[in-house]
């Protein structure tokens, strides 16, 4: 993770002495998002190293950011031009917006439900499956039902929050969803096709061969 880090700062600074706007925000925003990152996956490294079993709502607080969402987010902003991508319009969406915390909720719960089995094949830390199970003595079974039930909520939530925009401006709120639905891509019907990407042959094979209509 050091040499991650390393490796981080250099490109920063590449960043810095490349950029055409001395005001842009965007380097700056990206880089303290990686830099909480790799300070999410050191915490998840020492789980595992300790064999310590979070609770389901710390589990939580540390593996809905470690997806990675956020440092995607910024950078997906970029293009989006100068009077939407501002500074406050940034510092909004990773202060208070909801769509953010309902986005990592879909796609870390999603991509445990489907993955937590071939996980713990492996020295690995604890799913939201396991740590939802140990807080509240309930089967794999039942953890594996809420967490589909917290799903179907968050979904509601982002629908909810794309249908009346208030402090984000709808082109960001779009980006989001766009992440929210590749989570259910890879991860929807329990399959991780993340993990196993042979599962997502086809899907990828008609972006290549099928026309898009513009």
């Amino acid at each position: 993770m050091g040499r991650v880090w390393v490796d981080l700062n250099l490109t920063r600074h590449e960043a810095d002495t490349t950029r055409t706007r001395p005001d842009d925000p965007f380097c700056q925003l990206y880089v303290a998002q990686m830099q909480e990152l790799i300070m999410l996956y050191f915490t998840e490294a020492k789980w595992l190293y300790k064999g310590y079993v979070p609770s389901f709502d710390e589990y939580k607080s540390v593996a809905l950011r470690s997806i990675g969402f956020l440092p995607v987010a910024v950078a997906s902003f970029v293009d989006l031009g100068d009077f939407i991508a501002t500074k406050d319009n940034f510092e909004c969406i990773l202060k208070n917006a909801k769509s953010v915390k309902v986005t990592e909720t879909i796609v870390r719960l999603m991509d445990d439900i489907a993955g937590y089995k071939f996980e713990q094949k492996r020295a690995h830390i604890p799913s939201a499956v396991q740590c939802y199970k140990n807080q509240h003595g309930v089967s794999e079974e039942e953890a594996v039902k809420e967490l589909l039930l917290e799903v179907a909520d968050s979904w509601k939530d982002i629908n909810e929050e794309l249908l009346n925009p208030t402090t984000v401006p709808l082109p960001m709120l779009q980006r989001i969803l766009y992440f929210a639905r590749s989570g259910h891509l890879m991860y929807d019907d329990g399959h991780d096709r993340f993990t196993h990407s042979l599962m997502m042959k086809r899907q990828v094979a008609l972006l290549l061969t099928v026309p898009l209509a513009i």
